[in-house]
């Protein structure tokens, strides 16, 4: 459970019934210099529609995305939940979110039914500095924009401290800069311990999506000085989420995400969760639209070793490096 005294703020995530299996959402929230509204908040919003038509003790253990068109936040979004199969272990919902009578988003949302873990394994948590030795998300992004010699953004800063979700970024020692690796830990703001798991699970949702495209380009390294490339675009185009055990969003979860493939106009990212306790509590993967301007460099492809093989040494240099504060 969270430390946080104050009640979770659900406007983030709430939608209201506005006719049968129709939902709208209250708040929408686009990020400075984005296209349209913050992705993670679409797919949070989709799951708490679908899942106000579905019966307890069916929980979400998936859900696949696609991001059609920008959504944009001076009209709210329309959510509509189509009930597809309603079997004894596993019910389905397709969501069809709505602009102006335009389809922007779908998702395919699956449900179960709990069931015991007869068999079970798991990727284990990277050895990672915990949440409280490490700088918040604003302070972390401050230093970064002020190494690399541009002004901060202060209105684009004081943007964080609206959010519903804090974070904390872990540093990779200097020698593995440039990896397509990236590690952080994040939770709900507020106490979420009165709310059902429908709330914990589309939290997790709205926050899978940060820092995650985002990993494709960190071999290009475009906030260097020398950087060889400039980036032209970066667009979300699925998502994907599968729940593997219960959370609570509101204590620290840490997301660890790898970027195995960038080519052809594409970035790939895949992502693994846990709580603090080393249980993977989810997966993830997105696919988005990464395209950059060459800056005079040949186009080579860069190969790296798979950072599940290189896990162990990832985990030693990251628990001998941490940050300072």
């Amino acid at each position: 459970m969270s430390d946080n005294a104050s009640p979770f703020n659900e406007r983030t995530l709430e939608v209201e019934e506005v006719g049968p299996d129709t939902f709208l959402s209250v708040d929408l929230w686009r990020p400075k210099g984005n296209r349209g509204v913050f992705g993670g908040q679409v797919i949070g919003q989709a799951l708490s529609a679908a899942g106000k038509t579905v019966n307890s003790p069916y929980r979400c253990n998936s859900l696949h995305c696609y991001f059609l068109a920008a959504g944009q936040n001076n009209q709210m979004i329309a959510y509509e939940v189509r009930r597809i199969r309603q079997g004894s272990s596993y019910c389905s919902r397709l969501v069809v979110a709505k602009q102006s009578g335009r389809i922007i988003f779908m998702a395919t949302i699956s449900f179960q039914k709990p069931e015991p873990s007869v068999l079970s394994h798991q990727y284990a948590m990277p050895k990672v500095p915990a949440p409280e030795e490490l700088i918040s998300r604003e302070e972390h992004l401050r230093r970064r924009i002020e190494k690399s010699g541009k002004a901060v953004d202060s209105e684009k800063m004081a943007e964080y401290d609206t959010l519903p979700v804090e974070t904390r970024h872990i540093s990779l020692p200097a020698d593995m800069h440039g990896l397509p690796i990236n590690a952080i830990w994040f939770r709900a703001k507020g106490d979420m311990s009165g709310l059902g798991h429908l709330h914990h699970q589309s939290m997790l949702a709205y926050a899978s999506d940060f820092s995650f495209i985002g990993t494709s380009l960190q071999p290009f390294q475009m906030d260097q000085p020398n950087a060889k490339h400039k980036l032209k675009m970066l667009v979300s185009l699925d998502h994907t989420i599968w729940f593997h055990e219960l959370f609570c969003a509101d204590d620290w979860l840490l997301y660890v995400i790898e970027s195995p493939r960038t080519s052809c106009g594409r970035g790939l990212v895949v992502g693994r969760i846990y709580n603090r306790d080393g249980v993977m509590v989810a997966s993830t993967t997105q696919e988005g639209v990464v395209r950059g301007i060459s800056l005079g460099a040949d186009n080579e492809t860069l190969e790296f070793t798979s950072t599940i093989a290189r896990t162990s040494s990832f985990d030693e240099k990251a628990q001998t490096n941490k940050p300072k504060l």
